[in-house]
């Protein structure tokens, strides 16, 4: 899809990857980037970056009946070519199987069900108005044998084979799912897996891993929209390796 004169979405918009990625899709000539975040303070600095293309939500994804009336609400006049579904939340210090049962539903609503809701808005808007592209955020570790954080790596398993189920959206709607999948990354999300840092259980992960730079996880969100070739539900894993950004490709895979 050309981006330049389009209406992008991008949850997580506060800080990482999802601003770096509203930051690219302004400079890739988005006419308008809507920013959706629970965090006002970092909503108005990733706003003040993108410029005047930028607008501001604020709105809690682990609500999400609200979450899935403002998608709605939103797509009702018109609809968005491009939905970032970015956002994405760690257990935190309690893990499972020591976590509160809210937590629980706290992270599966902020990572899974909210995504799948607004996909489903979208999708059904974008398909009325001619199509359109969604990349929704998962991770490596989907691709993996597990995970310390029992929650977050399935949430995010949920998220890799929702988008390979939407496949089909491309041919049946022209609305093309795909999945970017970011290695280990620096963004704020690695200070809060032990509640306000780095948990202990991180420090071998973060020994033993080369950390990707949000613009590297923005630059192949930005190629997996621009695309139409892709089939749908294919995703990009995104490593560094050596110094050097590496991609594993889902159709390669196939």
């Amino acid at each position: 899809m050309e981006i330049r004169g389009k209406w992008a979405i991008v949850t997580g918009g506060a800080s990482g990857i999802g601003r770096v990625t509203a930051l690219q899709l302004a400079r890739q000539g988005a006419a308008r980037v809507t920013l959706v975040d629970v965090d006002r303070v970092g909503l108005a600095q990733t706003a003040a970056l993108v410029g005047a293309a930028a607008e501001a939500v604020t709105l809690d994804l682990a609500d999400v009946t609200a979450a899935a009336a403002w998608f709605a609400s939103v797509g009702a006049e018109r609809a968005p070519d491009i939905l970032h579904n970015n956002a994405g939340v760690v257990s935190g210090a309690a893990m499972f199987p020591t976590m509160p049962l809210d937590r629980i539903g706290w992270i599966v609503d902020v990572n899974l069900t909210s995504l799948i809701a607004a996909t489903q808005v979208m999708a059904q808007r974008m398909r009325d108005a001619g199509g359109g592209v969604i990349v929704n955020t998962v991770s490596t570790v989907a691709l993996g044998t597990g995970f310390r954080d029992a929650m977050y790596a399935t949430t995010k398993a949920g998220v890799m084979m929702f988008t390979r189920c939407c496949a089909s959206l491309k041919d049946e709607w022209n609305v093309r799912v795909a999945g970017v999948l970011p290695g280990l990354t620096d963004t704020p999300i690695l200070h809060t897996t032990g509640g306000d840092r780095a948990a202990d259980w991180m420090a071998p992960v973060l020994a033993n891993n080369e950390r990707c730079t949000p613009d590297d996880i923005a630059a192949a969100v930005i190629d997996l929209i621009a695309d139409d070739t892709l089939p749908g539900g294919d995703w990009v894993a995104v490593r560094r390796e050596g110094g050097v950004v590496t991609r594993q490709w889902g159709h390669d895979a196939r």
